[in-house]
């Protein structure tokens, strides 16, 4: 029955144009309307509130909540950790968005951010040469790589592959840094290049190289 009012309440948002911040009537309101228990009511908001959809303010009510990745990210990790076919289908993902997408964000990258990612690969080479691990440097190169297309929605998508595949890093073998940095360099140089297809196989490569090591 819940499942239901789920998307009674669904309906309603979108029917009645609620936005992030607004509230919903109160539980017993939304009982009377779709004709159910107020049981069911309490169940559905608290589903909706673990999927992101709503949010429960103690003492206030029920309010739309804004979209995020967040919920979807908190479902993924134990089933990337059963075995490695759903993490090389995320690299997958990964793999196809950001060659897909690298031509628009060539076309759309500042001197300000060329700058930055120069900056990022320079520190990734002295923590590679030291040993330290850079995965922060790491997930903010591929943040930076497309930021100036200025579409929040893929950097959150690109973002949400990267956290959940590092959360269960723990599959892959581990890499030589120095290796893992060059490729990187690779694919900043290919697309500092001008030439699209070219920085696309780069980031393809990028990709290949993390796969074998995920087959191994």
């Amino acid at each position: 029955m819940h499942r239901t009012v789920q998307d009674e309440i669904r309906s309603y948002v979108i029917t009645n144009k609620l936005r992030p911040g607004d509230p919903l009537k109160p539980e017993s309101e939304l009982a009377r309307l779709f004709g159910v228990s107020r049981t069911s009511v309490r169940e559905a908001v608290k589903a909706l509130e673990s999927t992101g959809v709503l949010e429960i303010r103690q003492g206030s009510g029920t309010y739309v909540r804004d979209f995020s990745f967040a919920p979807l990210l908190d479902h993924l990790p134990y089933g990337l950790m059963v075995g490695t076919r759903a993490l090389r289908d995320l690299l997958a993902l990964r793999k196809a968005l950001e060659s897909a997408m690298i031509g628009d964000a060539m076309a759309a990258l500042r001197p300000e951010t060329v700058e930055a990612l120069r900056v990022l690969l320079a520190e990734m080479g002295d923590r590679a040469a030291r040993g330290e691990g850079y995965a922060a440097q790491d997930r903010e190169f591929h943040q930076l790589l497309f930021v100036d297309l200025g579409n929040e929605m893929l950097l959150h998508l690109f973002d949400l592959f990267w956290q959940a595949f590092h959360r269960s890093s723990e599959a892959i073998p581990d890499h030589d840094l120095k290796v893992g940095h060059r490729s990187h360099e690779v694919v900043l140089d290919a697309v500092l290049s001008g030439d699209v297809e070219r920085a696309r196989d780069a980031i393809r490569q990028h990709y290949a190289d993390i796969e074998e090591r995920l087959e191994s």
